[in-house]
């Protein structure tokens, strides 16, 4: 403590200091650790190179996360796309891309048309008879206008959604090589009119839990709010009922806590049907073994037409 010698003033060298905030705690971290590798929105600690939120109350999680192989193998693969990216930069362009092939990729993609199809002779044939244009092939449209067609309609989607409250649904399936596939779709939250629903993301899993949900749908929201995330814009989110997908809802209504969970009614009833089913265990079982007897017995199956060729006609509407 010091104290001047003038009696009536005393000065107090050792007052309390103020405690940082916790937007400002997040912003040294950012400094600390590379602006390139973490950023944040002045609540979360987003991880650019590994796509997810980091626990920020101790430096040394985030430096156990930096030591991890996951974020070491991200880091490469991340300063590699950067180093293709500004070498793209730098080529010198030396002819400018066709608005034809644009607006041609734009149009057959919303329209669920292969880019395969333009290999079709007749299909390009008819394209340059009427167009008087010289019809790309399709590495042409998938080398270099594809991701202009896709980052046109992002900023499309971006445009829409701000400052607008919307909702958001997610859902898991596996395809025909056992991958785990997330789909993720929002809309506008609209009191009159329904709005128009957008695929925003479709994404592949390692495995299907709550954890992989909630950081699919940070990614995902992180599409179209690159500058951070717009925590209390999310009000309905609507998802299948699996345990994982309601713990998911529930780690994620941390953040988002004007968010309500809401499950697919279809389901619902589906669980109804399924403990009705439970009550009358003969005719179930009646049904199941029905079904084992024809299910991989074709030969049983041609019986069966030939006895009673009526009971597979009682539903099939003749002729007067």
């Amino acid at each position: 403590m010091f104290v001047s010698l003038n009696p009536t003033i005393i000065l107090i060298s050792n007052m309390p200091k103020e405690k940082p905030s916790s937007a400002f705690k997040l912003k040294q971290l950012v400094t600390d650790f590379g602006e390139n590798i973490f950023s944040t929105d002045s609540k979360i600690l987003f991880c650019k190179v590994c796509e997810i939120k980091i626990a920020s109350e101790k430096r040394f999680s985030i430096v156990q996360h930096i030591n991890t192989e996951k974020h070491k193998a991200s880091l490469i693969r991340f300063q590699k796309n950067n180093e293709r990216k500004n070498l793209q930069q730098l080529m010198p362009t030396t002819s400018k891309k066709s608005d034809f092939n644009l607006d041609l990729c734009g149009a057959m993609l919303p329209a669920n048309i292969p880019l395969n199809n333009l290999a079709n002779p007749q299909f390009k044939s008819f394209l340059a008879k009427y167009t008087g244009q010289n019809i790309p092939v399709e590495s042409t449209l998938r080398i270099g206008y594809i991701d202009d067609c896709y980052t046109e309609k992002m900023n499309e989607i971006k445009k829409l959604i701000n400052g607008k409250k919307i909702w958001i649904s997610m859902d898991e399936t596996t395809d025909i090589e056992g991958r785990y596939i997330v789909n993720t779709i929002i809309d506008i939250l609209s009191h009159d009119v329904p709005g128009e629903i957008f695929l925003i993301n479709v994404e592949e899993l390692d495995k299907t839990n709550h954890s992989t949900i909630c950081k699919a749908f940070d990614r995902s929201l992180f599409l179209i709010w690159p500058e951070g995330l717009h925590f209390n814009d999310v009000l309905l989110f609507l998802t299948d009922a699996a345990p994982y997908m309601k713990k998911a809802a529930r780690h994620l209504q941390v953040f988002y806590t004007k968010m309500v969970h809401v499950t697919c009614l279809a389901h619902a009833l589906h669980r109804v049907a399924e403990d009705i089913r439970s009550h009358f265990p003969v005719v179930d079982d009646l049904v199941a073994n029905v079904k084992k007897i024809f299910r991989k017995s074709p030969h049983r199956l041609q019986i069966f037409k030939t006895l009673e060729p009526d009971l597979l006609r009682t539903t099939r509407r003749h002729d007067p």
